[in-house]
């Protein structure tokens, strides 16, 4: 008895041996397969001495969303989420085209992701108002604004990488890639520094031609389309000087010219437009655009104050003089 007792503990431990021994044998996959680590490129080409806005500096991502596209057909296989740093994916094996992009640009959309040729970043239109703005200021003018006018896009961070994703075979290392995030937009002080009559001035915008609509940065192209950057002018009564910076995809591909238009509302109302060709600025390695020449704002017929309500185009428009 004693005997049949211990034959079957020994026929026991055999069969918990060998189930231990096919379980080991199995291909437990861990839970990701690639490690990717991202360093930010938060350095701006902009000369902060000319304008420093805070707006237009770099942050620091919350999330940067990484997509996986095929090398042929630039078809979207994978999609993950990361910090913005980086961290562990779990992707299928095969070769990729990897672009990662941040996930929380307040002014830069994003559209077309389901091709890497079509993956792009854009803004959206000013408002009508502002449109009719620029339309109106610029009747008496030399220059008309070509294309949509936009608003200026925020930085958009991103990497791209080719990546291999093996089959995973038992005992396999995890891939580990490395790649670097920067912009895609550039930046520009802006500086009108010989203000006559500044104390008058009560809003100023600008306008920027001829820039790149949007980026297809899944590609690394410019959009062809031409667009205009609207963005607001800080005026700084104390220095006597009007100052800011502008985010843009690019002036647009080509032989293409930029002219700057200000329009300037005085307290009055009156409507005032000065116009500048910037093109060479755009060559600037400070990314810094100065119009060196004096521009005069005429004292309003009344003193100062608020301006009073009137319809938007009752207003008198009046080319400022550059001397």
């Amino acid at each position: 008895m004693k005997k049949l007792i211990l034959f079957a503990a020994l026929l026991l431990i055999f069969a918990s041996c060998r189930y231990k021994e096919l379980c080991y044998d199995h291909n437990h996959q861990p839970a990701y397969n690639l490690s990717l680590k991202l360093n930010l490129d938060l350095d701006l080409d902009v000369d902060l001495e000319v304008s420093d806005e805070a707006h237009t500096k770099i942050k620091v991502p919350e999330l940067m969303k990484v997509c996986f596209y095929a090398p042929q057909s630039g078809a979207l296989i994978h999609t993950a989420f990361v910090g913005p740093y980086g961290g562990d994916i779990q992707v299928p094996p095969g070769s990729y085209k990897m672009v990662v992009y941040a996930f929380d640009t307040e002014w830069t959309w994003i559209r077309g992701e389901s091709d890497q040729n079509s993956l792009e970043a854009y803004t959206s239109d000013i408002t009508t108002q502002k449109q009719q703005m620029l339309a109106h200021a610029t009747q008496s003018g030399k220059y008309n604004a070509p294309g949509p006018i936009i608003y200026t896009p925020d930085h958009l961070l991103v990497a791209k990488k080719d990546v291999e994703i093996p089959v995973y075979t038992l005992g396999q290392q995890v891939v580990t890639v490395t790649a670097t995030a920067a912009t895609i937009v550039e930046t520009y002080g802006f500086e009108v520094p010989n203000i006559d009559g500044i104390e008058y001035i009560a809003s100023v915008e600008a306008f920027v031609t001829n820039q790149a609509r949007s980026s297809y940065f899944g590609r690394g192209e410019k959009s062809t389309e031409a667009a205009t950057v609207s963005f607001p002018l800080d005026v700084n009564k104390e220095k006597g000087v009007l100052k800011s910076t502008f985010n843009t995809f690019g002036k647009l591909p080509g032989e293409s010219m930029s002219y700057l238009h200000i329009v300037v509302t005085d307290a009055e109302g009156n409507i005032y437009t000065v116009t500048d060709d910037i093109t060479d600025q755009f060559d600037d390695p400070d990314h810094t655009i100065v119009i060196e020449d004096s521009v005069i704002i005429p004292k309003p017929e009344t003193s100062g104050g608020i301006a009073p309500t009137v319809e938007e185009w009752e207003n008198v428009n009046t080319d400022v003089p550059i001397g």
